[in-house]
């Protein structure tokens, strides 16, 4: 607002001082001062509006790379809870386990819910803050497939595995080019502690692998956790 108050007075002043210079004549003195005062304060406004512009391009980028880093690390904590492996991957180790994971890999329901939150994540940045992913090509487009993770649940399982693979990793891939972070795939293969088991996934999604948090080991998975929490059985049918 101030900046654009600002401009209207300098061009307000601008157009007077000229149109002075031409009521006066600018073959007179008086005319000659004023169109060259005029024409000084335009040239002024437009250095300003120049350089404005410059900076807030700059600050729409640096946003927008704030942006990106905030869900790649979202990404980052979802596969590691997902896959396991390094806690904290380069995009050359989250490229190879994203490339990984295999179609017949559950989800349990505290990883699903970290993956609908990075869909959630990039659809609010979109909704609010779509200049500024404009200012970087190709972000705009990683953040819109990233936003289609919101509706993971639509899917039946086999199919799901696969589209969230394919969509995390171009989005990765994408992430990294435009943050300038390795490409290249590590091969999954060569990553120490992967499990992909439901069991694995609750006690990294808890980030401990013992003690209250650990899950039984009769495969139910998030209910056990919560029977051993509150001392109740969550399947009274069962017993």
């Amino acid at each position: 607002m101030f900046r654009a108050v600002f401009a209207i007075v300098f061009l307000i002043v601008s157009v007077g001082l000229i149109g002075g210079g031409l009521l006066a004549g600018f073959d007179t003195a008086t005319g000659e001062v004023l169109g060259n005062l005029g024409t000084e304060v335009f040239g002024i406004l437009v250095t300003i509006a120049v350089v404005d512009w410059f900076l807030e391009k700059r600050r729409r980028q640096d946003r927008a790379r704030d942006l990106a880093w905030n869900v790649l690390h979202s990404i980052e904590r979802a596969v590691w809870v997902w896959q396991g492996g390094p806690r904290q991957p380069g995009t050359d180790e989250l490229l190879g386990l994203v490339a990984g994971i295999q179609a017949d890999d559950v989800m349990e329901s505290s990883t699903q819910g970290l993956i609908q939150k990075i869909g959630l994540q990039c659809r609010g940045a979109m909704q609010k803050e779509l200049a500024s992913l404009r200012s970087l090509p190709g972000l705009s487009d990683a953040f819109q497939d990233l936003a289609g993770l919101t509706t993971v649940t639509d899917n039946a399982s086999s199919s799901r595995t696969r589209i969230v693979a394919e969509i995390m990793e171009s989005s990765v891939m994408s992430l990294a080019r435009l943050l300038d972070q390795p490409t290249q795939r590590i091969p999954s293969a060569l990553m120490w502690y992967r499990d992909a088991t439901p069991a694995g996934q609750v006690d990294r999604y808890y980030e401990t692998g013992a003690g209250l948090m650990r899950p039984f080991d009769d495969g139910d998975g998030v209910e056990d956790v919560l029977d051993e929490i509150t001392g109740f059985d969550s399947e009274p049918g069962l017993a």
